[in-house]
């Protein structure tokens, strides 16, 4: 297998990257190189930027972690500290820099680290990330970029009204949804008729069997987890495909576009006004999730 097809699958195995993986080459790890060159070839440890939509304004901002076998390694034993730098202004100055916190994907095995990031121009961004841990210390550069505007809802802007699958047009749920274990209640309403309540809820775009990342399946659990302590709200699993019964000739389900998503699975929280409250990308954590539902 070749270095490049290694890296393209540790990418879907970590979930659905937005830049392309480094190459490595004769550079050291004492020099973290440069933003848009390859990783210091004695690196055992570097970073790849796993958002695909990052845009002006406030990001949650997902890093996964591959070693020198391009192997997923993201632990809580590791830390990532990154500071972004405007390329198109300076690569030797940062703008900021954040501190960025573990977060499970899927349990006990892998994860990613996340953090709150602010960007105030679209354009080619770098970042520089200190990864720390048991026999690592590294620093290495990558570079990605920040968009004007993204394909999702933004925080604060109307939710679509899209009408999803319910458990009243099928049969049975295996119908709408690859959950192995599906919770009835996640299918009784479809989010234009959750919209007409004018109450908050909690919707997730997710398809457990045929998910690229492997997370949707662990995605959808934390949420149907959360769901327990919020027995008055309503929570839908939208699955993504349509055609389940036939795998060679699945379907986006038309929300997929109305919702503007570019990968999955996507959290979203819409509040009482049928506005977006807050977006979580590939996983969410329950600690976040449950923060935001306290909120509304």
């Amino acid at each position: 297998m070749t270095r490049s097809v290694a890296v393209g699958i540790a990418v879907l195995v970590l979930l659905t990257a937005c830049s392309e993986a480094p190459q490595k080459d004769g550079q050291t790890a004492a020099d973290p190189g440069s933003f848009e060159g390859p990783v210091p070839s004695d690196a055992k440890a570097y970073p790849l930027v796993v958002s695909s939509e990052i845009v002006v304004g406030s990001n949650r901002f997902l890093v996964g972690l591959l070693n020198d076998e391009d192997a997923p390694i993201g632990s809580p034993d590791i830390s990532v500290e990154t500071r972004f730098f405007n390329l198109d202004e300076s690569s030797q100055e940062p703008v900021s820099s954040a501190q960025l916190s573990y977060l499970e994907t899927i349990p006990g095995e892998r994860g990613l680290y996340v953090g709150t990031v602010e960007f105030d121009a679209a354009g080619k961004w770098g970042a520089e990330v200190d990864i720390a841990g048991p026999e690592l210390e590294e620093t290495v550069r990558t570079s990605f970029d920040v968009k004007q505007e993204g394909t999702t809802p933004e925080i604060g802007t109307p939710a679509p009204d899209s009408e999803t699958p319910t458990s009243g047009d099928v049969k049975k749920l295996s119908a709408i949804t690859t959950d192995a274990h599906p919770d009835p209640a996640f299918y009784e309403l479809s989010v234009d008729e959750a919209l007409d309540r004018r109450e908050p809820f909690v919707v997730v775009f997710a398809t457990p069997k045929f998910c690229s990342s492997a997370v949707c399946g662990p995605t959808l659990d934390v949420v149907k987890d959360v769901s327990k302590g919020y027995p008055k709200m309503t929570f839908i699993h939208v699955e993504v495909y349509s055609n389940l019964d036939d795998p060679s000739n699945l379907k986006l389900v038309p929300s997929v576009e109305e919702w503007g998503l570019p990968t999955e699975p996507w959290v979203f929280v819409v509040d009482r006004r049928g506005r977006v409250a807050a977006k979580y990308e590939g996983t969410v954590g329950p600690d976040e999730l449950d923060a935001e539902l306290e909120r509304l």
